[in-house]
């Protein structure tokens, strides 16, 4: 399980086949205790790292 953010599409949770968007709070305050700072990036990054977690492709 990964963290990942961007500016316009906010944190979320990826993992073989596991998207979950996250809502500010304490919700993300806990997963950066079990899972560490997110990997940052533009909005096309993130929407690919979802689409490689989902389908295992970015195609």
């Amino acid at each position: 399980m990964q963290l990942i953010q961007s500016t316009n599409r906010g944190i979320a949770i990826i993992g073989p086949g596991y998207y979950k968007s996250l809502k500010e709070g304490e919700e993300v305050t806990q997963a950066v205790n079990l899972w560490g700072n997110p990997t940052i990036g533009n909005d096309r990054q993130f929407d690919v790292w979802k689409a490689i977690a989902l389908q295992g492709t970015s195609a």
